[in-house]
């Protein structure tokens, strides 16, 4: 399962319109994550950490939304230089608040694009990201494994999660259902618009199994890529390395 063709989703990966998404659902991301995924998301952040070495010097979080993975990321690089960034001026600003109050301004916070981010070529040694991949479409997943590949050392390494659909039919209808009816009312319950929700449901779907993002990153010569499944499919890791 592939998702639908890009073709066939409009404009759902105009920048404009992943960034005001984002921004209008920074009221209740957070609660809405955890809640919906009945603590899944937190469990597959745990995950994607240890799918990069320890001890990193500089390591960004991409996409890094309201920096909800922050507490994995400063325990697994206690001492490296941390920075973040993301696109959605709204989510910064929260993000910012919490790495004053939470963390003491421990991160470098940029607002800024990761497709054409501000950071000199082999600026990382680590690079992570949390459920921003199915934000992009082909053209654009290609262009950020050019990316990743120009911003990551030699021989450093990256490692991200999203959520998928898994390939069982009967648990794939279950996990729609879910996702497209039950989701939007629990965003209302937590002060949001349900529009929003059910848009997330459809990036979901034009994501499907993650393929794309996988098909990207093993096209790019000077990256390596394995793929792991988690709960049956319902999220799926990539991780890997920049080739010296």
């Amino acid at each position: 399962m592939t998702g639908e063709p890009d073709t066939a989703v409009d404009t759902l990966y105009d920048p404009q319109q992943v960034r005001g998404l984002f921004d209008r659902m920074s009221r209740s991301y957070e609660r809405m994550n955890v809640a919906a995924s009945f603590g899944f998301s937190v469990r597959w952040r745990r995950q994607l950490m240890r799918l990069v070495p320890t001890g990193g010097g500089r390591v960004l979080d991409a996409m890094s939304g309201m920096g909800e993975t922050w507490g994995q990321l400063v325990r697994r690089f206690p001492d490296a230089e941390l920075v973040a960034l993301d696109f959605a001026p709204r989510m910064v600003e929260h993000a910012r608040e919490r790495n004053s109050r939470r963390f003491g301004g421990r991160l470098a916070v940029h607002c800024e694009d990761m497709l054409s981010s501000p950071f000199p070529d082999a600026s990382f040694d680590v690079v992570v990201s949390a459920y921003g991949l199915k934000t992009f479409d082909a053209e654009q997943s290609a262009r950020f494994a050019d990316e990743l590949a120009r911003i990551l050392r030699p021989g450093g390494a990256f490692a991200f999660v999203e959520v998928t659909e898994p390939s069982n039919r009967l648990l794939r209808r279950l996990y729609d259902f879910y996702l497209s009816r039950v989701i939007p009312v629990v965003g209302v319950l937590l002060v949001s618009d349900p529009v929003e929700y059910r848009m997330l449901f459809r990036y979901v779907r034009a994501y499907g199994d993650g393929g794309r993002s996988e098909r990207a990153l093993a096209a790019h010569p000077q990256l390596t890529v394995e793929r792991r499944s988690h709960f049956f499919g319902c999220a799926t890791s990539f991780s890997g390395r920049r080739l010296d």
